[in-house]
């Protein structure tokens, strides 16, 4: 079986004033649809590390996903997620075990020559 790693796909965006409910919605789709492409081991949302000690259940962090997938198919995957997300400045975050890389702000001019080097560093994380 190919080694899999995390990658965690952020795309919020301070900079730009994206009503909640509509961050929320846009998250719940991308989550659907990720879950549906074969490339895909699993998705999973994060949980927000800052919920108040009396809060009920968990709080997810909107725009933030990750997802399990073989180090082969990062690639494939990071660019159906810009096509979701399109004018979108998103960070893509690889992790196995307790090792991670990042690509900030991956816009779509860059995405190819990025995740290029994103794919060879997800490599060496398996050495």
């Amino acid at each position: 079986m190919p080694k899999t790693v995390w990658l965690t796909i952020d795309w919020r965006d301070p900079n730009e004033d994206i009503p909640a409910a509509q961050q929320e919605a846009y998250t719940e789709i991308l989550f659907r649809e990720l879950n549906s492409f074969d490339e895909v081991e699993r998705v999973e949302r994060l949980a927000d590390p800052n919920v108040p000690e009396d809060g009920v259940g968990a709080d997810w962090l909107w725009g933030i996903l990750t997802a399990e997938v073989t180090v082969e198919n990062i690639h494939k995957l990071a660019q159906a997620v810009q096509e979701r997300l399109p004018g979108k400045p998103i960070e893509f975050v690889v992790a196995s075990g307790d090792k991670t890389i990042s690509a900030k702000n991956v816009r779509l001019d860059d995405l190819d020559a990025t995740l290029d080097k994103l794919v060879a560093a997800a490599r060496e994380l398996d050495q």
